[in-house]
């Protein structure tokens, strides 16, 4: 019997702390490896077809673009533009979505408890998807610690656990040079992976994608 299809879900501590550009990266690195996978982001807010999320992944997994099954115009929390749009985001929708005969990577819209429906968070997907690998990135800076930590005891809770990737901020503050240590030093992430806040195909970004793809 073959193993089933792998599926990669890669959620945020938070909002705006470089989930895609940590996704696209691993989904190049996984094509680099001959590992090739479905890049899909089955929510996403604010969406404008060219220049979209879903299309950044699209083209960094090297396949054509595949819309998002709630494209909402609004660009504020999902839940909010949904409701503004007379829509529902149903969870069995969003699996089957999600669902694929390839390995999939996902890329969720928004933090790890961030609301689709007074009745549904990222969480409570990524728990539906069944996923194989979570990937948790966090932005790198004062805060961090328990920003990961919170996901991290959340995700327990649900019996999943997570690789934790810290993502460079626009501005380092002096939180950014330590957070990766000390995270292993107080026994939550004993390997973490850190991405630069640099282009896609930089010698920095390829290597930190390389990394973490190699470890999933």
């Amino acid at each position: 019997m073959s193993a089933r299809p792998r599926c990669i879900v890669v959620v945020g501590a938070g909002t705006n702390v470089g989930k895609t550009h940590v996704a696209c990266a691993l989904a190049s690195a996984l094509v680099r490896r001959g590992e090739p996978v479905t890049a899909k982001k089955p929510i996403e807010s604010g969406y404008e077809a060219e220049g979209s999320d879903a299309a950044r992944l699209a083209a960094a997994a090297g396949h054509p673009l595949i819309a998002p099954r709630y494209a909402l115009a609004e660009p504020v929390s999902p839940h909010r533009a949904a409701r503004h749009e007379g829509l529902s985001l149903e969870k069995v929708e969003l699996v089957r979505f999600c669902a694929s005969a390839t390995d999939t990577l996902v890329e969720t819209a928004g933090g790890l408890l961030s609301p689709l429906s007074p009745s549904l968070t990222n969480l409570d997907l990524t728990v539906a998807l069944a996923p194989t690998r979570v990937v948790l990135v966090a932005a790198n800076r004062l805060g961090a610690l328990h920003d990961v930590r919170a996901c991290q005891l959340a995700l327990a809770a649900r019996a999943l656990t997570a690789f934790v990737v810290l993502s460079a901020p626009p501005v380092a503050d002096e939180a950014t040079h330590h957070n990766g240590a000390e995270l292993a030093l107080l026994g939550w992430a004993p390997r973490v992976f850190e991405f630069p806040r640099a282009e896609a195909h930089s010698p920095a970004t390829l290597a930190a994608a390389d990394a973490l793809a190699a470890a999933l």
